[in-house]
């Protein structure tokens, strides 16, 4: 049986926000014996990453629901659209990590547009909560990439 990884939910996720921003009529990704097919052609999309993980892991995620809010002050979106690095190079660690204290102007990570790499800084000191940005992934205008804690 072949299985789901990290990298096909992000992908999924992925096509769905194109869905969401294009008029995308259909796409079908077939991986051992599942299939997906999105489409926008209707506007009740149905989100197919929770028809893909395991029964018991929704029954746990249903468990353990909690409504969380976050301050719009402890994240940090992008200011343009382009791809995100976060390191400078596949070689060297990224510039943060979960856990990490970090100063107000240090380089949390890098955004490739129009062939320059533009230095995303952390605007306060704190405490990476979470990186949401994937590297090497297009970010959008205002979209999340780290929170705070």
């Amino acid at each position: 049986m072949t299985k789901i990884d990290k990298t096909d939910i992000e992908n999924i996720k992925l096509i769905t926000k194109a869905t969401k921003l294009g008029n995308l009529s259909k796409i079908r990704i077939k991986k051992g014996e599942y299939e997906i097919e999105v489409s926008s052609e209707s506007s009740n999309l149905v989100n197919p990453i929770s028809n893909l993980i395991p029964k018991k892991d929704q029954n746990a995620s249903e468990e353990k629901e909690v409504v969380e809010e976050i301050n719009e002050e402890n994240v940090v979106k992008s200011p343009m659209v382009g791809v995100a690095y976060l390191s400078p190079d596949p070689n060297t660690p990224a510039y943060v990590k979960i856990g990490q204290h970090v100063k107000a102007g240090d380089t949390l990570l890098l955004i490739e547009a129009m062939k320059t790499f533009n230095e995303i800084k952390a605007p306060k000191s704190g405490v990476i909560k979470k990186i949401v940005a994937l590297n090497s992934q297009p970010v959008e205008f205002g979209d999340h990439l780290i929170i705070f804690e």
